[in-house]
């Protein structure tokens, strides 16, 4: 009930009403090229949801690069095998990790929400 009340400033400021609003969960796939036996099956880091979809961008002949949206909607510290939670307004959006430093990479991965579903859906190991 906490969790919700602690929400509801983000679907008010969404313009939506909780019923048009959709859960996201899952967790950090640990950056790890190899599995290895005994290592968390979810990773520390920061989660970050950004609104709107992932765009590639032209660098030259033959060449992209990534390019995320830009717009913050709601970050989250989770910690070894614990998964991240967000309610969230129908749309579009991205789904970032930061490793705790001195880790560069930062994972991503898109989901669409859908009003009255839960998305499970974990970001992946983009170390390999």
């Amino acid at each position: 009930m906490a969790r919700l009340l602690a929400l509801l400033p983000l679907i008010v400021m969404a313009g939506c009403s909780p019923g048009n609003t959709g859960t996201v969960t899952g967790g950090i796939i640990p950056c790890a090229a190899l599995g290895i036996a005994g290592e968390p099956h979810h990773a520390a880091g920061t989660v970050t949801v950004l609104e709107g979809q992932i765009h590639w961008r032209t660098t030259g002949p033959g060449t992209s690069v990534q390019v995320l949206p830009s717009t913050v909607v709601v970050t989250e510290q989770v910690g070894v095998d614990t998964s991240y939670d967000f309610v969230l307004p129908s749309g579009d959006y991205v789904l970032r990790a930061r490793f705790p430093a001195p880790a560069s990479i930062e994972p991503s991965v898109s989901v669409t929400v859908h009003a009255g579903q839960t998305e499970h859906i974990d970001i992946p190991n983009m170390c390999i």
